[in-house]
């Protein structure tokens, strides 16, 4: 038998390694299978010759969560602002002032009674 080289071997050691992140990535989607409660997730095939799937969620998701929360955060903080301008000036609007609109919210309705409301406007 002949001596093996080091390219050999390096060739060796990389298959191993291969199968054994093969082994892992099944093992991981098994696990989703029996434990996930979200939609079902394609995943790679053999030996990672496609993109490995993301489990985290991306950073470029995660600053558009980030900027489209700041844009709600600020029409509320506006929307805040101009209720409580409406308040201390006693401003109304067709008939509707702060105190109308403020019963309207925190009381409460059926699904039933809104669209009555509408279907008087």
């Amino acid at each position: 038998m002949s001596k093996v080289n080091a390219n050999k071997k390096l060739e060796l050691i990389k298959a191993i390694r291969m199968q054994n992140q093969y082994n892992r990535q099944l093992f991981r989607s098994r696990e989703g299978f029996l434990y996930s409660d979200e939609p079902e997730i394609r995943r790679g095939e053999l030996y990672g010759l496609e993109t490995p799937e993301k489990m985290a969620v991306p950073e470029q998701d995660k600053e558009s969560v980030f900027g489209s929360f700041r844009i709600r955060f600020a029409i509320a903080v506006i929307l805040l602002l101009c209720f409580i301008l409406c308040d201390v000036n006693q401003l109304s609007y067709e008939g509707e002032n702060t105190d109308t609109f403020y019963g309207r919210i925190t009381r409460s309705f059926e699904l039933k009674e809104l669209f009555e409301q509408m279907e008087n406007l």
